[in-house]
């Protein structure tokens, strides 16, 4: 046991041995402190030791900074499950609030803070999207989509927020409702970026080798039809929907039923339909023969843009198919028409207009305007603050996790020098290339870009974190296993990383750093106000 301590002391001192320290002068952290939404500038030329530890246990998936720089929200592996931990960063770091948000099986590859900083928001291949308060981690809202989820981002506003899927699908949502507004299908593989322009560009990015740029705006939006994906259960087509504008659920159809929408109780009291407060009742026949179901009147029924308002609910457990948590019945049938792509696996539901009326609503439209496509896969990107330059992490095959990859790893074989797997600073307007750098090798997984657009930090599977310097070798931190993000604080006085570490189930479990923030030292650093 000691000898293992002194091993993995060791580990952390060599990652932590003491480099040629460039701190910021005081003036110039009092003047970021000073002017909210200031960044620093100047050539760096060392990420400064010792880091802020965020975590030395763990794989850590994703860390983001929030947008005043004071905190950041970490995904990581736990014991038994995905964990949201939030610190706050200072030194040392503080912990604010540590969740389990899903089990193990199911990645968190993304977190994101609202542009307020109020809220983080994560992304699971569960297939859900969570909001968490910013202060404590409490759970304050989920949405379920049909795709596991892999990317988000905020749209400046703060009205919306989009999500990118394992397949290509780009969603939006009303932000904090987490309302369903569009979809389209943007890329042939995983959306592995997005990222929000100041002016409201939305930029995508796909192991598909393409760049994809939307324009959005707010208009009036009216939806009298859905697509959505259904499953045939029991003889019964079940498709996902919301109740009242607060709980998803899968919905069998069944048209036996009279009245349009049959719920169990604990959807009910979720959606906040109080049954002991409810007076009516209609005859069910269920699996017990027939009973007195309690009834809410005026409740709304919501299949992605489609909202139909003032349905009756009926509240019975024993009515409801099994594997469903509600059902669709005959009054939903005559405000509805439904088919069935059976190919695409998709419902087609569409309004019929003469008997409910289409409900219009504030939405987010997005605008395809360029496709850019490059030789290599787009593995992730951020943009600097005035929108005008992506940080792009390119490799020449995709960053997908394989056996093959894991058994080259084990043998130590190096991977070969590959054009394509570097860095670049890429033309948001245009998408030329205006910069690539090289030095990894294999996968380049991550890259950040400076709030000012000039530096670019990469990170790859070889373990390496790489802050290049014009006309310089590159500042280099090694870590125990592959770096999965990277990102600036928002005022350009940090770099946050995250990676993943060698686990040790031994003693205090600590190993190599998984997640730290490295204050950026700089050449003649001055501040830029907003």
């Amino acid at each position: 046991m000691k000898t293992l301590a002194r091993l993995a002391l060791g580990l952390s001192l060599a990652l932590t041995a003491c480099k040629h320290a460039v701190p910021l002068p005081d003036d110039v952290r009092a003047a970021l402190r000073a002017k909210p939404g200031s960044y620093v500038v100047g050539t760096p030329v060392e990420l400064n030791e010792p880091a802020l530890l965020l975590n030395n246990e763990d794989f850590v998936y994703d860390a983001k900074p929030s947008p005043d720089s004071s905190a950041v929200a970490v995904s990581r592996l736990g014991m038994k499950n995905f964990q949201l931990t939030l610190w706050a960063l200072e030194n040392p770091p503080r912990q604010l609030g540590d969740v389990a948000v899903n089990p193990y099986e199911f990645d968190i590859d993304a977190v994101e803070y609202a542009p307020d900083g109020a809220a983080v928001a994560a992304v699971s291949r569960d297939r859900a999207v969570r909001a968490y308060d910013a202060k404590t981690a409490k759970l304050v809202g989920q949405w379920l989509t049909e795709e596991p989820l892999v990317t988000l981002a905020f749209h400046p506003s703060g009205h919306w927020l989009v999500v990118g899927s394992a397949k290509g699908l780009v969603t939006t949502l009303a932000w904090p409702s987490l309302q369903f507004v569009a979809e389209t299908r943007v890329h042939a593989d995983e959306v592995r970026a997005l990222a929000f322009a100041p002016d409201g560009r939305l930029f995508t990015g796909s192991w598909d080798k393409s760049i994809v740029v939307f324009t959005s705006q707010e208009e009036q939006l009216a939806s009298d039809s859905a697509r959505i994906h259904f499953d045939r259960k029991g003889g019964a087509a079940q498709v996902r929907g919301t109740l009242a504008g607060k709980a998803s659920a899968t919905f069998a159809i069944d048209a036996r039923l009279p009245v349009a929408v049959v719920v169990r109780p604990a959807l009910a009291k979720t959606s906040g339909l109080d049954a002991t407060e409810l007076k009516d009742e209609v005859p069910l026949q269920s699996a017990f023969g027939t009973v007195n179901a309690k009834v809410a009147h005026g409740v709304s029924v919501s299949f992605k843009g489609l909202q139909l308002d003032g349905l009756d609910v009926a509240i019975c457990e024993a009515c409801v198919a099994e594997g469903a948590q509600a059902a669709l019945g005959q009054g939903f049938a005559d405000l509805v028409d439904l088919s069935y792509d059976e190919a695409a696996k998709e419902a087609v539901l569409k309004r019929k207009v003469a008997t409910a009326a289409a409900q219009s609503s504030v939405g987010l439209t997005l605008k395809e305007t360029q496709r850019f496509t490059f030789q290599g896969s787009v593995n992730d990107f951020s943009l600097d603050r005035a929108g005008k330059v992506l940080g792009v992490a390119f490799s020449e095959t995709k960053s997908e996790r394989t056996r093959d990859i894991y058994e080259r790893e084990k043998k130590g074989i190096v991977e070969p020098d590959r054009a394509w797997d570097c860095g670049a600073r890429v033309d948001a307007a245009t998408g030329a290339v205006l910069e690539q750098v090289h030095g990894h090798h294999g996968v380049v997984a991550t890259a950040a870009i400076s709030p000012d657009g000039v530096t670019l930090a990469t990170g790859g599977w070889d373990k390496r974190v790489l802050l290049h310097r014009s006309g310089g070798e590159p500042v280099e931190r090694s870590f125990g296993w592959a770096v999965r993000r990277l990102r600036f604080t928002a005022d350009g006085r940090y770099l946050v990383v995250a990676a993943w570490t060698p686990q040790n189930p031994m003693g205090d479990h600590k190993s190599n750093t998984s997640a730290a923030a490295w204050e950026v030292g700089r050449e003649s650093p001055t501040v830029v106000a907003p």
